[in-house]
């Protein structure tokens, strides 16, 4: 703790006691816990309070508008997922903000999974059996997925071309009620994070063929990711990042990082992480801003073979 208030009083130009962590997206969400993780870590560790400024709507929209026109002192922060940088410009027409241009990244914090799930009214027990069922029953073939023309509706057609089966979109206002019609019959699969579709896997509702990762995740072990599968190409964790305004300081960047990396090498933030099965991934600044600009490339990329055709 002392080294984080040592970093943090070294902050050239931040005025400690204005600073304030935005979170892209309502409490009881991957992104709101952590912005708040963040922020109480990083208010203990300085003694200055950090306050967590929910700016919803329009998935992370909002909040990115918001950043983008904070002053660059490292003042104000904002924790996002990745959709919001690297998939949302390529999806519609005119793009609200430059995902490589206005914005600071500044520390990578946290990724997840993708998994494919199907409902137990699909007769196949593995990834391979659903194959073989929906080129047998295309008809019958459909996901279901948050949102139209968002991240996991292109992951599902990105399977569906990688693997030659048919897989056809059926788009949902949130997770929760794809999950529901999954399991109860109305589509045959459903792209989500592990944590919302385990009650239903548990129950035997739904059953959890493979998933996006690098690795397996301690609480799925037994299932597979799709690189294990022979798909590699279909390997693209879900992360969550801590960003700040365009013009940032590259110092100020760099000690920030430090000390949201130190924040995430405590065992109390590891644990609570680990809970949601996030997978800690300590980069520098430049490290993580290199990932931004591959992960903008390869989604660009994605979107544009899906044959979506972008949005005012």
């Amino acid at each position: 703790m002392k080294i984080l208030l040592l970093i943090l009083s070294l902050l050239p130009g931040i005025a400690l006691a204005q600073t304030r962590m935005i979170s892209a997206f309502p409490p009881g969400g991957a992104v709101d816990f952590l912005a708040r993780v963040f922020a109480d870590e990083l208010a203990r560790s300085s003694g200055r309070p950090m306050v967590v400024e929910n700016i919803t709507g329009a998935g992370g929209l909002l909040a990115m508008q918001a950043l983008k026109g904070s002053p660059p002192d490292g003042s104000t922060l904002a924790v996002i997922v990745d959709s919001s940088l690297v998939v949302y410009p390529h999806a519609v027409a005119k793009p609200a903000y430059s995902a490589l241009s206005d914005f600071t990244p500044i520390a990578h914090a946290g990724g997840t999974v993708m998994v494919l799930a199907i409902g137990s009214h699909v007769p196949a027990k593995n990834f391979a059996e659903f194959v073989a069922w929906a080129k047998a029953n295309p008809d019958k073939s459909s996901f279901g997925a948050s949102g139209g023309g968002a991240t996991l509706q292109f992951y599902g057609t990105l399977i569906a071309q990688t693997v030659g089966m048919p897989l056809v979109h059926v788009p949902y206002k949130g997770v929760g009620p794809a999950l529901a019609d999954m399991v109860g019959g109305q589509i045959a699969a459903s792209l989500a994070p592990m944590g919302p579709l385990q009650p239903h896997v548990k129950s035997g509702k739904a059953r959890a063929l493979a998933h996006s990762g690098s690795a397996r995740i301690p609480s799925a072990p037994d299932v597979p990711t799709f690189k294990e599968l022979g798909y590699p190409g279909l390997e693209l964790p879900v992360w969550f990042g801590v960003l700040g305004p365009a013009g940032m300081k590259p110092d100020v960047a760099a000690k920030l990082n430090e000390a949201l990396v130190q924040a995430m090498r405590t065992p109390a933030v590891r644990e609570r992480m680990t809970r949601l099965d996030l997978d800690v991934r300590e980069m520098n600044a430049a490290e993580f801003a290199a990932l931004v600009k591959a992960d903008y490339e390869r989604w660009g990329r994605i979107i544009r073979a899906s044959g979506w055709k972008p949005t005012e």
